[in-house]
């Protein structure tokens, strides 16, 4: 069998989830797989020096530094690699990289694999529309993330989801872990009840909810907050007239994440917007409790026992929900093999190259 070489094209290669993901189908690829990821925006040195991870896997990136707006040449510098490096398959994540494969691979053959990983971007008129355009094309095999994501591709797009592969974690890694080693790994106190947070500190991400709910409920309860972003000057701001500064423990990027699952009592996820997000899996591959926004795909990948689905922007709801689930006894490797089940990288990342030719 001749070797398959795949072109994972991303806007950028920040921490994130969808980021994770494709830095996990590089890292999991089998002997007959050679992947290699070109981020359009960025260099090199920034990209490894705001991710260090990165840099494990550098001669398998590409960065194309592409200015800001629509930028043409950035098709064609993608177009010069994908011949270069004898691509077979291109697989695009976004709307951007959409575009930019699909200007590259015009008039070749190449395989085109495209992954949807939400869908409340294309709320936005101008993205649906382009989306659908661009998808129109029958050769672009198109593939939602959870069952959530692909019921709503298809009512937005007119189109259905020709494949349908869960995220996935590395499930032997992310496990459940001793909780006091942990919270000496990141100096956290070892008496409280910690609530924890991940991601980029964004708008969208919720943090602000989860202040004003931390606010009501009881002084021993804690938040470690997991992430950098451009909110985090106006949450500490908020925090601080709440009156909270010393019930919040701001970790930044953390790398050490498994640490950081095993040491809260509860992972919280109030999201404006969401996808299948990676955190989730994460958190619950190492036996946590979940209280989250019913939004996106978290319904698909949610433990049903070991978690409560609350509205988003209702800080009130939500410590309600905290306090339910911290004062209730979960079962932690439950929750851990429901995620083993549903959604592991291996099971992932061979569905994937299933379909990489």
């Amino acid at each position: 069998m001749n070797m398959v070489r795949t072109l994972q094209v991303v806007q950028h290669l920040r921490p994130g989830g969808l980021e994770k993901l494709v830095l996990n189908l590089v890292r999991f690829a089998s002997s007959k797989h050679r992947v290699y990821v070109a981020s359009l925006e960025e260099t090199a040195t920034s990209a490894i020096s705001a991710w260090p991870e990165l840099a494990a896997f550098k001669n398998q990136l590409i960065f194309l530094n592409k200015p800001s707006g629509i930028h043409l040449q950035t098709a064609y510098q993608l177009r010069k690699i994908i011949n270069k490096l004898k691509i077979t398959t291109v697989h695009s994540h976004h709307l951007g990289p959409l575009l930019y494969s699909r200007l590259a691979l015009l008039g070749l053959s190449t395989t085109h694999i495209h992954t949807e990983h939400d869908s409340w971007h294309l709320e936005e008129p101008k993205q649906q529309t382009l989306t659908r355009w661009l998808l129109k094309n029958k050769h672009v095999e198109l593939v939602a993330d959870a069952p959530t994501i692909a019921k709503d591709l298809h009512q937005r797009l007119g189109r259905p989801a020709d494949h349908i592969i869960n995220n996935g974690i590395d499930c032997h890694f992310y496990c459940i872990g001793d909780q006091a080693d942990a919270r000496h790994d990141l100096a956290l106190p070892q008496k409280q009840i910690l609530i924890g947070c991940a991601g980029r500190l964004v708008s969208e991400k919720g943090i602000d909810t989860m202040l004003l709910a931390l606010s009501s409920l009881p002084e021993h309860y804690h938040l470690v907050i997991a992430g950098d972003g451009e909110q985090f000057s106006n949450l500490k701001q908020l925090a601080c007239r709440l009156q909270l500064e010393h019930r919040i423990h701001w970790l930044g990027y953390c790398k050490n994440m498994r640490s950081f699952y095993r040491a809260i009592d509860v992972f919280c996820m109030p999201s404006r917007h969401e996808g299948l997000p990676l955190a989730l899996l994460e958190a619950q591959a190492c036996g946590k409790p979940i209280v989250a926004s019913n939004i996106g795909a978290i319904p698909d990948v949610a433990h049903p026992e070991n978690s409560v689905l609350i509205s988003p922007n209702d800080p009130v709801q939500l410590a309600h929900a905290l306090d339910h689930v911290l004062t209730h006894k979960t079962n932690e490797t439950k929750t851990a093999h429901f995620i083993q089940h549903v959604a592991d990288v291996r099971t992932m990342t061979a569905a994937y190259e299933a379909l990489a030719k």
